[in-house]
Formats: structure tokens, C-alpha cells, sequence
């Protein structure tokens, strides 16, 4: 039995927990011990039920920086955001995570986007893996890639932004550990990215380093769909979601047959726009089913909902609420399986991008093609794989050092 920790030190939401809760069942049957340390630990309850899986308060960097450049341009930047331009930050995290990591024992440490955990588990010499969005991953290139194409940002920028953080990591580590770029975060991690290579957010990598078209049906309420005619279309929406009234009025005037669910204050929304023709379902659905009988949907891009509906063959019109949003539909959008909106868009027009694909049958072929050139990978195999590749990591060392 191996003891194996799960860090997530960056970000927001807990749908993050989808590829290692894919696992969870089939590890735990295997007799291994397991551990998360969540950013959120109510979502990550929630996500993990009854679950016989440990929790922990995942170690943070709680400061705000302010006086730096916006938008973030590379993974440098977004770092610089969170304790990486300060060496004292840095060591106190690094002290934490290396406590967390001794106290439950770990002889794997499985990150989603938990960069200081990686540079822990590296001091302690215990095995690392990575999982989930490829967006947290930069692909080993220096300095780390301008992750905002559609902008034109000097190459002296991103290399002062690598050099300045790398600068600051290097000072904490232990001697003769340094890295010599900064991508060298994740050098020798065992990759588990959710999706397939067309929708990585930067370029396609090794092909068994992906685990899939797969997305954890986390409700089961069943859908109810308005009657009448038109496509039935489902909407995975969030109240905070800038556009989110617009988007609301766009599918009113669809012509469509539209559910949806909101996260956060849906009971408000569904009082002001709520019809026979647009539902709110106020509890999570059963998401399989859900694929299964629309024809489309409209979500922020997030990659449990997409990967689902991508696997099902539906389309899917992305409208960002992050970057990682907006990479995600931009990969869907490369492959005609859906559309964007550009998140600096301050007046997008959603009606359009609504009708362009509710009145063009390509993108549920494309969807569907995409779905069929990954039928063989079955998500068991790739579990059973995935698996394996974990236990080989946990054999290879007794844990972490004194």
C-alpha cells in the first residue's frame, strides 16, 4: 500500500478534482492510502463525498502583489502572482509543503497546478506526477510561451519575467538543486492531462500523457426539456459570469428548447428569464443523460463539461469567464467542434454565435468525428494505465526524506 497526496495550490473551483477522482475508486481498491490538499476544502468535501480519501488545508500564499503588469502574459506571471517574487513567501511555502508532505507520508505527490508542492516533493526526493488541465503545464521551451496569442508581447518580456522568478526559486531550494529553466518545475513528472492532444492549451505532447475524453457525472437529477419543437440545447452557466444576463437573452431568442443549470444565484436569473422555453433545473443533472439528449451546449469552457460533451459527440459554444477558457474553445473552435467568444469582448454578441451553430450541422459532425478517433481509447484502459504508471512512481522511493 502506498501513500499518495494530491496538492492543488492554484486556482478557483473544485471541478479540478475530475481526473484524480476518475482514479480514486481504482486506487483505493488497490489498497493505496490518499490524501487531498485543496485550495477550497468545502468544494473539495463536497467533490469528494463519503469518500474514504483524507483532507487537508492545501499550504497558500495569501499576500497580494501589487505593481505588477497586467494582464499576466506567461506561467512566470501568473507565479509572480502568488509568492514567487518574494524569496521569504516562497521558503515559508516551501517549509509547509515539505511539513504536509512528511506528516501524511506521501511517496507520490500528484499535483494540479501546484507548482510549490512539485519544488517540495523534489527536495524531499519523493516521486511527482501532474494532473489535469494541460494550461498549468507549460511545455518545456524557454522562456515559458506568451499564453495570449491574439496579443503582441516583446520576447524581452517573457524571458526577464522567467529569469526574475526563476532567480527567486533558485535561491530556495537547496544547494546544487537549482533549476536551470523554469519549466524545469515539472522535469521528471509523470503527466495525467485531462483531454487529447488536439486540445492541449499550448502543443501536443506524448500521447500517453493524456487521459482522455472523460467527465465524472457528479448529479443525478434528471433533465426535463421544454416540449415543443427546436434542438434541445443545455446551458452550464455561472451567476458571477460577466455576461451572463446577455447570454440568458441570447438563448431565449433562440428558437431553442434550452435547460439550464447555474452555479451560484440561479434562483434569481431563473425568476427574471425563466419560460416554457428556457428551464432552470436547479439541482445538478445527471450529465451523462444530459449529453445524451442535447444537441448542443454553452458553457464557460471548463473542462469537465466540455470533455463530456466532446465524448458524446455535441458541440459546444464557449463563452470564457478565464484564459483557460478561452484556450480551451479555441482548441474546440480549431477543430469546427464549437465557437469562442473573445473574453475581451466587452459587448459579445452571443445571439450570433448561438445561431451560427444551431443553423450549421458541421460542428456536430466535427464533434462527433473527434469523438469517434478517440472511441478506441476506452477511459478504463486509460485508468488502468494511469494507474499503473502511479504505482511504478510509489515503488521507486519509501517515501519522503528526513
Amino acid at each position: 500500500m502506498s501513500r499518495i497526496l494530491l496538492a492543488r495550490e492554484l486556482g478557483t473551483g473544485f471541478g479540478h478534482l475530475g481526473p484524480f477522482l476518475g482514479l480514486v475508486p481504482r486506487l483505493l481498491a488497490r489498497g493505496h492510502s490518499l490524501h487531498v490538499a485543496a485550495r477550497e476544502i468545502a468544494g473539495a468535501a463536497q467533490a469528494l463525498g463519503e469518500l474514504p480519501v483524507a483532507l487537508h488545508q492545501a499550504p497558500l500564499c495569501l499576500n497580494t502583489y501589487g505593481g505588477l503588469q497586467e494582464p499576466p502574459l506567461n506561467y512566470a506571471e501568473i507565479l509572480m502572482r502568488y509568492g514567487y517574487l518574494e524569496p521569504a513567501m516562497l521558503r515559508a511555502m516551501m517549509a509547509a509543503w515539505v511539513s504536509l508532505i512528511r506528516a501524511v507520508g506521501a511517496e507520490v505527490v500528484i499535483a494540479d497546478h501546484a507548482p510549490t508542492a512539485l519544488l517540495a516533493a523534489r527536495s524531499l526526493g519523493v516521486a511527482q506526477a501532474v494532473i489535469g488541465s494541460t494550461f498549468n503545464v507549460p511545455p518545456p521551451v524557454a522562456p515559458t510561451p506568451n499564453m495570449r496569442p491574439w496579443m503582441t508581447v516583446p520576447a524581452e518580456r517573457l524571458a526577464d519575467s522567467d529569469r526574475r522568478v526563476l532567480a527567486v526559486i533558485n535561491q530556495v531550494l537547496p544547494p546544487g538543486r537549482g533549476l536551470g529553466a523554469l519549466h524545469h518545475i515539472f522535469a521528471g513528472a509523470a503527466c495525467f492531462f485531462s483531454g487529447v492532444p488536439e486540445l492541449d492549451s499550448y502543443i501536443p505532447r506524448q500521447p500517453a500523457d493524456y487521459l482522455g475524453l472523460q467527465a465524472l457525472s457528479t448529479g443525478t437529477a434528471a433533465p426535463v426539456w421544454p416540449e415543443g419543437a427546436g434542438e434541445r440545447v443545455f446551458a452550464y452557466l455561472h451567476a458571477d459570469y460577466i455576461h451572463v444576463e446577455r447570454s440568458l437573452q441570447a438563448l431565449a431568442a433562440s428558437g431553442a428548447r434550452v435547460l439550464v443549470h447555474v452555479l451560484g444565484n440561479g434562483a434569481a436569473l431563473a425568476a427574471r428569464y425563466g419560460s416554457e422555453r428556457l428551464q432552470f433545473a436547479p439541482q445538478l443533472l445527471d450529465f451523462r443523460r444530459v449529453v445524451a439528449e442535447c444537441g448542443l451546449c454553452v458553457c464557460h469552457g471548463n473542462v469537465g463539461t466540455t470533455l463530456g460533451m466532446l465524448k458524446g459527440g455535441r458541440p459546444v459554444l464557449v463563452l470564457p469567464k478565464h484564459l483557460e477558457h478561452y484556450l480551451m474553445g479555441c482548441a474546440v473552435m480549431r477543430l469546427g467542434a464549437g465557437r469562442v467568444v473573445h473574453p475581451d469582448d466587452k459587448t459579445p454578441d452571443i445571439a450570433s454565435e448561438l445561431r451560427a451553430m444551431l443553423g450549421d450541422d458541421s460542428f456536430r459532425r466535427n464533434a462527433a468525428a473527434l469523438a469517434q478517433r478517440h472511441a478506441g481509447s476506452s477511459v478504463g484502459t486509460m485508468t488502468e494505465r494511469a494507474v499503473a504508471r502511479i504505482e511504478i512512481l510509489a515503488s521507486q522511493g519509501a517515501g519522503p526524506s528526513a
